[in-house]
């Protein structure tokens, strides 16, 4: 098993360099968010965060409404750190699960909040120039100026956040540009 992990910047083209990689290096690419999404869905996890935050977080049919997820933790610092603690454990053990006789690319965006774990081969940090970053979330999320800001006040420091990776690249150019940039990573680094 080989796992390269791509983590980085919101809206800096985590998924679209993770997608460049897979196909150059004919493997799958395990997306956390999907995995996370799905979490959400098991009755052990629900419950404790009905336990935590009440029935407001539930629809009528009992399923997570993500937006009072989002409003309890990104306007609290102490319930974002309690997400954190039961969601990211879960999230690592099934990348861990599904890569263990696979090479793979996964896409982790809080991984350096989660902690890079020994069986992570590799990480590779997007980034990009905040004005970019956020227009890509008004188009792909419609997300505004002000919601892009409230997310990444939650995230680690950028410094602390490049501790754990090996390899920076930059996502302002065209698709070509990063595929060039993601060639030279796998020439260099394989």
């Amino acid at each position: 098993m080989a796992v390269t992990a791509v983590t980085g910047e919101i809206g800096s083209g985590k998924s679209t360099l993770s997608r460049i990689l897979s196909r150059l290096m004919n493997c799958a690419v395990i997306d956390a968010d999907k995995i996370a999404a799905k979490i959400w869905t098991r009755d052990d996890v629900k419950n404790i965060f009905v336990s935590r935050w009440g029935n407001d977080i539930l629809d009528a049919d009992g399923n997570i409404i993500k937006g009072e997820i989002s409003q309890r933790i990104f306007t609290d610092n102490e319930e974002h750190k309690f997400c954190d603690s039961i969601i990211h454990p879960l999230v690592m053990e099934e990348i861990r699960t599904l890569t263990e006789n696979i090479d793979a690319v996964a896409e982790i965006p809080l991984l350096p909040e989660a902690g890079r774990p020994e069986w992570i081969m590799r990480v590779i940090y997007t980034e990009a120039d905040f004005s970019l970053r956020a227009e890509r979330c008004r188009v792909s999320r419609g997300w505004s100026y002000d919601e892009l800001m409230r997310r990444e006040k939650f995230l680690l420091p950028k410094s602390e956040r490049l501790a754990v990776c090996d390899y920076v690249i930059r996502t302002e150019g065209s698709l070509s540009d990063l595929r060039a940039q993601a060639v030279k990573f796998l020439s260099k680094d394989c």
